[in-house]
């Protein structure tokens, strides 16, 4: 955990530079996933990014309420102990349902090793995504993809109560490579038995825009979720 913090501090004084602006929020999220078989399984991700707050900069335009709406579905195939395959689809709106909406459909493919390390959970994952945009006042979408690369620990998986953290690094591939996004957390949580746990912690995320980076700071709470519809047992939830 000391060295979640450390990286988080680190990726902080890093990006205090130039025109920046900050907003803070909410931000609730649905992680539940599912085991079809030995091999395969499911996985739903939801979250809102909901302002309600800012530093009062000049560039500080965003308005209070939903500032993004995500849903995500995926199916994963276990390539081996501690690899997976995961392909799914996204559908993201940007100020939802306003005159300015900006709208998201995206498909990825990730690989992701996993597992425990002694009392610790290691997770590694590279995911590329293909990106089509469209702005309100665009005729048609754009396309992009970008190269995802996230590190992250629970610690210790042999306890009802837990901290975990991640780190998440994005290139953009699509056009000149530029380093324009970075997500990381760090959180605590509570499992509420063999299939479920709650999860409530800081949740930094960052873009670069034209006028510098737009720092987003959340309280984010998430319900974790993980159901064995097959015989297989599965692991108690806990991490990303």
């Amino acid at each position: 955990m000391r060295l979640c913090i450390a990286i988080l501090l680190l990726f902080e004084t890093r990006l205090v530079s130039g025109q920046n602006s900050t907003l803070f929020g909410l931000f609730p999220t649905i992680d539940h996933s599912g085991d079809l078989s030995e091999r395969w399984s499911y996985n739903i991700y939801l979250f809102d990014a909901i302002k309600t707050g800012d530093d009062g900069s000049v560039n500080a335009t965003v308005p209070n309420g939903s500032f993004y709406a995500y849903a995500e579905l995926g199916g994963t195939y276990k390539l081996a102990d501690r690899w997976f395959a995961t392909a799914s689809c996204v559908h993201e709106r940007l100020f939802p349902f306003e005159p300015t909406e900006r709208i998201e459909n995206r498909l990825f493919q990730q690989l992701t090793f996993k597992g425990p390390q002694g009392r610790v959970d290691a997770k590694l994952r590279l995911r590329f995504d293909e990106r089509w945009i469209r702005a309100y006042d665009a005729e048609a979408s754009t396309f992009s993809s970008r190269l995802r690369l996230l590190g992250g620990l629970t610690w210790p998986n042999d306890k009802r109560t837990y901290l975990t953290g991640y780190f998440e690094g994005f290139l953009t591939t699509s056009r000149d490579l530029s380093y324009d996004e970075t997500w990381a957390t760090a959180q605590v949580g509570f499992k509420l038995g063999e299939h479920h746990a709650i999860e409530a912690g800081a949740l930094f995320i960052d873009w670069r825009m034209p006028y510098g980076w737009l720092h987003q700071r959340y309280l984010q709470l998430t319900w974790v979720s993980k159901l064995g519809w097959s015989k297989v047992p599965s692991a108690a939830p806990g991490g990303q």
